[in-house]
């Protein structure tokens, strides 16, 4: 291969670490396999983040693994070293022969001013989280309520996210603690209502996970006194480390409290299949009102915009959990910070303790575009 298309091949196709010293920086792009947005290329701290698909790019749901991505899948070079002759610089760096783009994978970049250290790493963010999608299921009623419709369950089927509705629809009722709501720019958001039936508190709430649709009134009623989370299989793959979350909301609670969290997992499963869950982060707030924050997790909370949405960033607190948030659930374990994170549970509701069927009837949570910071 001649060395014009040597040239050729390198820029269009894989990732130009070296860029031109007129540009001030070593790194120009970078492009790698499956990546889903322009790497975000960071020269004051040398560091570059690309943003993968959370799903492979096939049919199977499966997560994509970023721990692992070997060079040739990346690059589909036979000399894992860029060459300064193909870019006519004093410009090199050895490409080691696999990256680990969740805890992030470093390079030493050669230049004619000495070496430079970067480090390239990665994240996904979760499928349908501006929560602009929603679907239709056939939930189970009780006695002589039979099935009925519900058109307010999050995104274009079960995907990641789910609701408490299947559960509430025990109770025959269709006034849903969570619905989709049209907003002042025509965009749709999730509201979570705090509802009261035949006595019992339904808190507005969106996870994700998997909540139990096969239920009569009898076994929903059976939990009051105990804790509605043995409901809900908690949780959906994960594997990356965020800094912290940000999504959009509003919060009218009437003297409740609402809670908006996150917790990086490590699941494990034993001879029996009981799941052990350990927190390995945590990012959470709770707050009265919109904009202050009880639990000791950094927060940063904007004003309100056009749609009168103020946008949240909440840190995530890694090997410890935060002060004044919610009680872990019973069973679940705290570990260290370089604990590996296999799953992720993202949990919004309208009464922070309707977990307990404990709130104030009415109080309104708005959510609208989720998304994790790296």
């Amino acid at each position: 291969m001649g060395i014009n298309k040597k040239i050729s091949l390198a820029v269009s196709i894989f990732a130009l670490f070296f860029g031109f010293q007129a540009f001030g920086q070593s790194i120009q792009y970078v492009s790698m396999t499956n990546q889903i947005s322009e790497a975000k290329i960071d020269e004051k701290n040398h560091t570059i983040f690309v943003e993968f698909p959370y799903f492979k790019k096939d049919v199977s749901r499966e997560l994509s693994d970023i721990s692992k991505i070997s060079e040739e899948s990346v690059f589909d070079l036979s000399d894992a070293t860029l060459s300064a002759i193909l870019f006519d610089l004093d410009c090199s760096a050895a490409l080691p022969e696999s990256f680990d783009m969740v805890h992030g994978t470093s390079l030493t970049v050669k230049t004619p001013n000495g070496d430079e250290e970067w480090k390239i790493y990665g994240g996904y963010q979760l499928p349908e989280s501006d929560f602009s999608a929603w679907h239709t299921e056939r939930l189970p009623g009780f006695l002589t309520f039979g099935s009925k419709e519900c058109s307010e369950m999050p995104g274009t089927s079960p995907l990641c996210w789910d609701n408490g509705n299947p559960a509430f629809s025990a109770s025959g009722s269709t006034k849903w603690p969570t619905a989709q709501v049209m907003l002042n720019d025509g965009t749709t958001a999730a509201k979570l209502v705090t509802r009261k039936v035949i006595g019992v508190i339904a808190s507005g709430n969106l996870f994700t996970g998997r909540i139990v649709r096969t239920m009569g009134l009898k076994q929903l009623l059976g939990f009051t006194s105990k804790d509605g989370k043995q409901l809900i299989e908690w949780g959906i793959p994960f594997e990356a480390r965020p800094k912290g979350f940000r999504v959009k909301f509003s919060y009218e609670g009437l003297g409740d409290e609402c809670s908006l969290y996150a917790t990086l997992e490590n699941h494990t499963t034993d001879k029996n299949g009981k799941t052990q869950r350990n927190y390995v982060a945590t990012a959470a707030y709770t707050g009265i009102i919109d904009f202050e924050n009880k639990t000791t997790c950094t927060t940063r909370v904007s004003d309100k915009d056009s749609n009168g949405l103020r946008t949240l960033e909440v840190d995530f607190l890694y090997g410890a959990y935060p002060e004044n948030a919610s009680p872990m659930p019973e069973g679940v374990a705290q570990v260290g910070a370089d604990e590996k994170i296999t799953h992720v549970n993202v949990v919004f509701a309208s009464s922070a303790h309707g977990d307990y069927f404990k709130g104030v009837k009415n109080a309104t949570l708005i959510v609208k575009d989720f998304e994790f910071v790296y």
